[in-house]
C-alpha cells in the first residue's frame, strides 16, 4: 500500500506551466483588498496629567472633525494591549482590526552612532524584547546606514525573529532562509520552549588603541560640507521611512537608537564657536567664518520640517534613545564622535516634534521604554466616513479628535489622504501584503477557503495538511492576460505568535488550457505545515500579480497529541476527483517531503474546502478516524445538515465503506444525498458510534446547499 499518491494522479501545474518556485520579492502592482477605502480608522491615545493611559472611555466621549466639519463615529473599538490576543478572528470591521494593533519599529542608526554604543543598544533591545512587547503587539527591526533604511524584518508577531535580526543587524545574511514577505528574518530558525532569550549572544570583540582612535577621529576628519550632506541624506531617509510606513494602518512607534547628529548644522554655531566667529568678524577675518556653520543651513532645516510633516501624515511617532547615554563611562571611544557637543539636541527634537519620548543617560533601556508601553496600553480606534469634498488623491485632509472629559490629552494622526492606487510604490505593496498576514485579516477581491486535517504518517511524523481553495470566478472575473501569474503565501503560527512554518510560491497558469477548469472549480493549493502540538493559527494571502487583486484568509486549527489514545476525527471531507481540477502541490519551508493523506488505498481524492451540495445529487464524504478505541468497521455513519439555530435536517445516506491504512487512520466513506433541503448555508455533520452506551462522536464542516 502506497503512503503517497503518484504525481500523475493529480493535475500538476508544474507539468503545464513551469514548476512553482519559492516566491521572492517581486515588483507587483499595489494590492486591492476589496475593503471600502472611504471608511477611515484612527487609533486615538488618551493620557491623564501624569502621562498614564486612560481606560474605560466610550464612543460618546469623543468628537471627530473631518476637514473642520463634525462627523459621527461610525465604528468604535477599545484596546487593552496587555490583554491576551484573540486566538480567532472576531466580527469587527477589518479596518478597525488593522488599525488596532500596537506596532513598534526598532531602528538602529549606524550613521551617527559609535560601535560601542550600537553594541550596548543591541543588547538592551534584546532585553527589552524579551519582556516588553505584549502578545498582540507587532514588532519590526531596521537599520539606517550608508545604504539608507534597510528593513531587516517587517512588522511581525514573532518577536524571536526580530531578536535574531537584531543580534547581527543583518551582517550575517549568508545561510539564512529568507521570507519573501519579511515577516521572519530566518525561516530556518525556530526557537524552542527552553532556549531562553532565544539563545542569542552578542559578544564585544576586543579592539586595539589604534582602532579606538580611528573611531574617535572619524568625524573630526570629515569636512563640514560632507557632514551636512550626511545629515541631509539621513533626514531624507527618515522621511522615506515615514512614507513607507504610511501604507501600514494604525499608529507606528519608531524606537530610534542613535547618537544623534550635531544640531549646529540646523541652528548654527553655538557656545564658544559662535563667540570665536563673532570675534573673527569684528577683526575683519571673514574668510575664517563658514556661513552655513555660523547661521545654520536652511536646506537642512526645510528637509527636517518635511520629515515631521511626513511623520504626522503617516501617524508615526519617534521615540529616541541616546546610545551615548547607554555607553556609560564616557570612554575614549565615545568622546568627540559628534563634531561639537553631542547629538542629544537632534534626538530630543525628533522625539518632541513627532509626539514621542526622548530617553537619555539610561543604561536600562528596557525599563525606560516600559514607560512607552504603559502610555499606550489602553487606547481606542475610531472609524468614520469622510465627508464628500473635492480633494485630490494624496492631498492631506486635516483631522481633529477631541475628548469631552476635562484634564485628558489626546494623541492621534494629524490628517489622512485619500488613496491613489497608481501612486503606490512597489515596496509598499509588499508591506501591505505582509500587514494582512501579520494582523490576520480575511477578505479581498479573491475569495479563499481552506480546510486543515491533522495527520501522522506511518513513520510517526506529524504534520498539518491544508487544502487552500481559490474561487475560480473571482480569479477570472477581470482577466485578459493569457497567463495567470499568482503569488501565494501561507504561514503557520503557534499560540504565542511564533512562525513555525511558511509557504511561498509563484505559479503561472496558462489560461488557454486551464480556464474552463479554473472557472468551474477554482484552484487548489495542497500543502502540509510542520507544527507542534497545540493551537495553530493559519494565515494565507493570494495575489494576482497582473491586476494587484488580493485575497486573504485566517483560520485556526489544533494539532492534537496522537499518543493520547483518544479517538481523533477529521472534518467531513467532501470528495472530488483531482483529475478534474487544478491542484498545486506545494511543500512548505519546513516540510519539503510533502505527504498527501487524502487517499483510499492507492487512489487519491481531493477534499473540497468550500463544498456545495445539490438536492437530489449524491456526494461521497470521507471521515478520517485515528486510534482511540477504534471505530466499529461495520458501523454505519449517519449524516445530517445542521442550521445555525440548531435545527437538524437528516440526509439520505448509503452504506459505509471502511478502509484501513498503515498510518493507523481508518477512512470511512459514505454517500450523502440532500432531498428537499432549502437553499442556504449549513453545517455538514457526520456521527460515528463509539463504545456501547457512550455518546456518538461527531465532526462537522460548513457547506452550502443549492
Amino acid at each position: 500500500m502506497s503512503a503517497k499518491p503518484t504525481a500523475s494522479a493529480l493535475v500538476i501545474v508544474s507539468a503545464l506551466a513551469g514548476a512553482p518556485r519559492p516566491a521572492e520579492p517581486q515588483v507587483p502592482p499595489p494590492p486591492v483588498f476589496g475593503v471600502d477605502v472611504r471608511v477611515v480608522a484612527v487609533p486615538v491615545f488618551v493620557t491623564d496629567k501624569s502621562g498614564r493611559a486612560v481606560p474605560g472611555l466610550t464612543a460618546d466621549d469623543f468628537e471627530i472633525e473631518d476637514a473642520g466639519r463634525s462627523v459621527p463615529v461610525a465604528g468604535f473599538l477599545t484596546v487593552d494591549a496587555g490583554a491576551p490576543a484573540p486566538s480567532a478572528p472576531g466580527p469587527e470591521n477589518p479596518r478597525l482590526v488593522a488599525a488596532s494593533r500596537r506596532q513598534f519599529l526598532l531602528l538602529f542608526d549606524l550613521t551617527f552612532s559609535s560601535a560601542p554604543g550600537m553594541l550596548k543598544a543591541r543588547k538592551a533591545a534584546l532585553a527589552f524584547l524579551e519582556k516588553g512587547p505584549q502578545p498582540g503587539d507587532l514588532v519590526a527591526a531596521a537599520r539606517l546606514g550608508p545604504a539608507g533604511v534597510e528593513l531587516l524584518v517587517g512588522f511581525t508577531p514573532d518577536v524571536a525573529q526580530v531578536s535574531r535580526a537584531i543580534a547581527t543587524l543583518g551582517t550575517a545574511d549568508q545561510g539564512r532562509l529568507r521570507d519573501p514577505l519579511g515577516l521572519a528574518y530566518d525561516l530556518g530558525f525556530v526557537p524552542s520552549e527552553t532556549t531562553g532569550k532565544w539563545g542569542l549572544q552578542i559578544e564585544e570583540a576586543p579592539r586595539g588603541e589604534d582602532e579606538k582612535r580611528r573611531l574617535v577621529l572619524q568625524l573630526a576628519r570629515s569636512e563640514q560640507n560632507a557632514y551636512r550632506q550626511r545629515v541631509l541624506g539621513y533626514v531624507g531617509e527618515l522621511q522615506r521611512l515615514a512614507q513607507l510606513l504610511d501604507t501600514v494602518q494604525g499608529r507606528k512607534q519608531v524606537i530610534l537608537l542613535s547618537g544623534g547628529f550635531d544640531q549646529s548644522v540646523l541652528l548654527g554655531a553655538q557656545g564658544t564657536e559662535r563667540a570665536d566667529n563673532a570675534q573673527a568678524v569684528a577683526e575683519g577675518r571673514l574668510w575664517e567664518v563658514q556661513s552655513d556653520r555660523h547661521f545654520g543651513d536652511s536646506q537642512t532645516r526645510g528637509t527636517l520640517d518635511a520629515l515631521f510633516q511626513a511623520l504626522a501624515r503617516s501617524d508615526t511617532v519617534v521615540h529616541t534613545v541616546d546610545v551615548a547615554g547607554l555607553a556609560a563611562g564616557g570612554g575614549v571611544d565615545e568622546a568627540g564622535f559628534v563634531p561639537t557637543g553631542s547629538g542629544r539636541g537632534s534626538l530630543a527634537e525628533l522625539a518632541g516634534r513627532s509626539g514621542g519620548r526622548f530617553v537619555r543617560d539610561s543604561n536600562d533601556l528596557a525599563a525606560a521604554l516600559q514607560e512607552v508601553l504603559d502610555a499606550s496600553r489602553y487606547y481606542y480606534v475610531l472609524a468614520f466616513e469622510p465627508l464628500e469634498a473635492k480633494q485630490k488623491a494624496g492631498e492631506l485632509r486635516k483631522l481633529k479628535i477631541k475628548v469631552k472629559r476635562a484634564g485628558l490629552a489626546v494623541s492621534h494622526r494629524a490628517g489622512y489622504t485619500l488613496p491613489d492606487a497608481k501612486a503606490v510604490a512597489a515596496p509598499t505593496a509588499q508591506m501591505q501584503a505582509a500587514e494582512v498576514i501579520a494582523k490576520g485579516l480575511s477578505g479581498g477581491a479573491l475569495r479563499l477557503r481552506a480546510i486543515a486535517v491533522p495527520y501522522r504518517n506511518p513513520q510517526g511524523q506529524s504534520s498539518l495538511p491544508v487544502v487552500l481553495e481559490i474561487d475560480g470566478e473571482s480569479l477570472l472575473g477581470a482577466l485578459s492576460q493569457k497567463v495567470l501569474a499568482l503569488e501565494i503565501y501561507g504561514y503557520a503560527l503557534d499560540d504565542k505568535g511564533r512562525i513555525e512554518d511558511a509557504l511561498g510560491l509563484t505559479p503561472g497558469l496558462e489560461l488557454d488550457k486551464l480556464a474552463p477548469s479554473i472557472k468551474a472549480k477554482g484552484v487548489q493549493v495542497l500543502t502540509a505545515f510542520r507544527v507542534r502540538e497545540g493551537p495553530v493559527d493559519l494565515r494565507f494571502l493570494v495575489r494576482d500579480r497582473a491586476t494587484g487583486r488580493v485575497g486573504s484568509l485566517r483560520m485556526t486549527s489544533v494539532m492534537p497529541s496522537f499518543e493520547s489514545g483518544a479517538l481523533l476525527l477529521s472534518p467531513p471531507l467532501v470528495m472530488d476527483d483531482p483529475r478534474a481540477r487544478v491542484v498545486i502541490p506545494a511543500p512548505s519551508r519546513a516540510n519539503q517531503n510533502l505527504e498527501i493523506p487524502f487517499r483510499l488505498e492507492d487512489t487519491p481524492f481531493t477534499p473540497q474546502a468550500a463544498p456545495v451540495l445539490r438536492n437530489g445529487e449524491a456526494r461521497d464524504v470521507c471521515l478520517m478516524a485515528h486510534a482511540g478505541s477504534g471505530p466499529d468497521t461495520a458501523a454505519k455513519l449517519s449524516a445530517a445538515l445542521v442550521r445555525d439555530d440548531g435545527q437538524v435536517l437528516p440526509l439520505e445516506t448509503g452504506a459505509t465503506r471502511s478502509v484501513a491504512d498503515a498510518d493507523r487512520f481508518r477512512r470511512l466513506v459514505v454517500s450523502v444525498t440532500p432531498k428537499g433541503i432549502p437553499a442556504g448555508d449549513y453545517w455538514l455533520r457526520l456521527s460515528i458510534p463509539t463504545a456501547p452506551g457512550a455518546e456518538e462522536s461527531r465532526s462537522q464542516l460548513p457547506v452550502r446547499v443549492n
